[in-house]
């Protein structure tokens, strides 16, 4: 395990350590366990974690509503899913709010170029119509699409895994789309949207 990922698990380790404690955790405190994996940026600060600055803030309700109710499981992060059933319906609005008026910012991984280009391939034929060609700017929030060029690699493998297994709610569109992809055309997908770089 390497040094940074050794401390972000203690830092969210730590955030969940904060969950036994629900009499004094306020609003505040909440805010804080958003951070400590999010970062005050809100680019992330664990490849598992995803870019959430700039996302739009309704697409963010939409995805913290879910991990509240069980529409989405937390399974490599368990904590997500106890931190956003502790959260109001004002606090989800406020904390998306905040999160979607920062400046997104891709994260420049490193990315095979023979993947990325099988994986441009996909997203053209697959998934551009609605996440947009080129750019993280082009995906239709009015359908609840999601920025997907500069997003981090574990996670973005991580969801779109879940995805194709069914283990989260999705448009019956996606769902067309996504169910039959393999393994391979995850990955390669993976390393395409790693490829962008703004």
């Amino acid at each position: 395990m390497t040094n940074s990922r050794i401390i972000g698990t203690t830092m969210c380790v730590s955030a969940l350590l904060m969950l036994i404690v629900p009499a004094w955790a306020g609003a505040q405190d909440l805010f804080k366990m958003c951070i400590d994996c999010h970062g005050e940026d809100g680019l992330g600060t664990e490849s598992d974690m995803p870019i959430i600055a700039g996302e739009v803030s309704a697409i963010q309700e939409d995805a913290i509503f879910a991990y509240a109710d069980g529409g989405r499981i937390c399974v490599s992060t368990p904590m997500m899913c106890k931190i956003a059933s502790r959260l109001t319906e004002e606090q989800i609005v406020e904390y998306a709010a905040h999160f979607a008026g920062l400046p997104y910012k891709g994260a420049h991984e490193e990315f095979d170029a023979a993947l990325a280009e099988a994986g441009q391939n996909i997203h053209a034929s697959s998934c551009a119509k609605c996440h947009g060609a080129d750019d993280p700017s082009e995906a239709d929030d009015s359908i609840g699409a999601s920025k997907l060029h500069g997003q981090r690699k574990d996670y973005l493998r991580y969801a779109l895994q879940r995805y194709a297994a069914g283990e989260r709610t999705q448009l019956p569109a996606m769902e067309k789309v996504i169910v039959p992809l393999s393994a391979d055309d995850i990955e390669a997908l993976v390393h395409y949207y790693a490829s962008y770089r703004d």
